[in-house]
């Protein structure tokens, strides 16, 4: 098919690969070829953007001569997914033939190219590109990348700019200031859940729920993603799903904080029950000792997840610690003890010459964060019976959702708050439930 540049090109292009636009996307496409070369679209997750965008990208590589358009993202991975859905149209036999497919490339007629880059800012200087697509900027550790990239938008005439993301946390972001100055453009208009900002050079199209929305009720959720394929059903079961922040930012596209609640409101005492253990059976054990002014707790869970408490204040802490993880092994199989090595790393130590089997768990990012999420499913789907101890729900109470760029953790509001029950809880059922798979003999050599 023959493809011509403008808006109407690119509704062309999309009716020849299949691509049947909603409303919303006819907006943002309209947008990305209006008068201002750089565009902000916030919408919540699932909604489409990296298919669109990719697209977009395709229809530029055809009809803008020598283009250079380049995607750019948090990461390398994240990247490739907005070139995933640009490779599928280029695949698509209406085009097909006018496309060269590469690892993470696109090349076109007379030179042009679609690469994705490394997010690594210094390599992007000196760029000269006619389209940028930047994915979601939300989770972007800073602004070089960007900045690498907006600076480079006068290099040639008539080049563009498409950020695309989901809603951020905190004005000091590098999403955060680049909504902050969309907002300060001279024209911004709110209608329903669409907030429309644009300025000499730069425009935003926002979706998202009003702060007074009330997100337990999936039909005002619903007013803010624009997607007819996202329904109430699917709403109710993230709501029930997700920590209170991740829910208004993923699924209302909400500007939050970057703490909250980490459980919905009654998911905790849903969960009480009368937890059964059985002697001999397997147990997985979380210790995680506070300091002179915090508690030190003690959870073990069994397969069930029926989960047993003991928590210990003051000095002596670790040594009741010690003696809990004895008396457990005396009872039970104990498959694991877990532990925070900050306070517990002697103490492992002489379990281990007992022949208790003991692993370290260091509270970073890269483990608290995937525990976390495994400890939120277990108890908002009721797969959990907790007992019904007062100062372990206390833990649970005092306990908060901290997010960052690569998702969010169980952590405490405040120093003098106690959560290491909790802690010793998450441990404990994110080494149950993530047992390797037993290895299978395929043969013999």
């Amino acid at each position: 098919m023959e493809t011509t540049p403008g808006y109407r090109g690119f509704l062309r292009l999309c009716e020849a690969v299949g691509l049947d636009l909603e409303p919303f996307q006819r907006k943002i496409a309209h947008a990305a070829h209006g008068d201002q070369h750089e565009l902000l679209a916030l919408l919540p997750r699932g909604c489409g953007k990296s298919r669109l965008v990719g697209t977009l990208a395709v229809h530029h590589l055809l009809t803008v001569p020598r283009a250079a358009v380049y995607i750019a993202a948090a990461s390398r991975e994240q990247a490739s997914i907005v070139f995933r859905y640009a490779r599928d149209v280029a695949q698509h036999p209406a085009i097909a033939e006018r496309l060269i497919v590469r690892h993470l490339e696109l090349r076109g007629p007379d030179g042009a190219f679609l690469k994705v880059l490394a997010s690594d800012a210094p390599k992007l200087l000196g760029l000269s590109p006619t389209l940028c697509v930047v994915d979601e900027l939300c989770a972007h550790k800073d602004e070089q990348v960007y900045v690498a990239l907006r600076s480079a938008l006068h290099k040639v005439p008539g080049a563009r700019m498409v950020t695309i993301s989901t809603a951020g946390q905190g004005a000091e972001s590098p999403l955060g200031r680049l909504r902050s100055r969309a907002l300060a453009q001279p024209e911004v208009t709110r209608r329903g859940a669409l907030t429309d900002a644009r300025g000499p050079s730069l425009r935003m199209l926002d979706w998202s729920a009003p702060e007074s929305a009330d997100v337990d009720d999936p039909e005002q959720v619903k007013r803010a993603i624009p997607a007819s394929w996202i329904g109430l059903d699917a709403i109710r079961d993230q709501r029930a799903a997700l920590p209170d922040l991740a829910f208004r930012r993923y699924v209302a596209n909400q500007w939050t904080a970057r703490e909250g609640a980490w459980l919905p409101p009654g998911a905790w005492q849903a969960c009480v029950g009368e937890p059964r253990f059985e002697d001999g059976e397997r147990v997985w054990v979380g210790v995680d000792v506070g300091g002179s002014e915090s508690a030190s707790a003690v959870c073990w869970v069994n397969a069930d997840l029926s989960v047993g408490v003991s928590i210990f204040h003051g000095d002596e802490g670790v040594l009741e610690c010690v003696a809990q993880v004895r008396e457990l092994a005396g009872r039970y199989r104990v498959e694991e003890v877990v532990f925070d090595p900050w306070r517990f790393g002697q103490a492992a130590q002489e379990l281990e010459r007992e022949r208790v089997r003991v692993v370290q768990f260091p509270q970073t990012d890269v483990r608290m964060i995937p525990a976390s999420g495994r400890l939120h499913r277990a108890i908002v789907e009721r797969r959990v019976t907790l007992p019904p101890s007062r100062e372990l729900a206390e833990h649970a109470a005092a306990a908060i959702a901290r997010h960052s760029r690569r998702g969010w953790r169980i952590d405490k509001a405040a120093r003098s708050d106690s959560i290491d029950a909790i802690i010793a809880l998450t441990m404990a059922v994110e080494r149950a439930e993530a047992r390797p798979e037993p290895a299978r003999v395929l043969g013999w050599v």
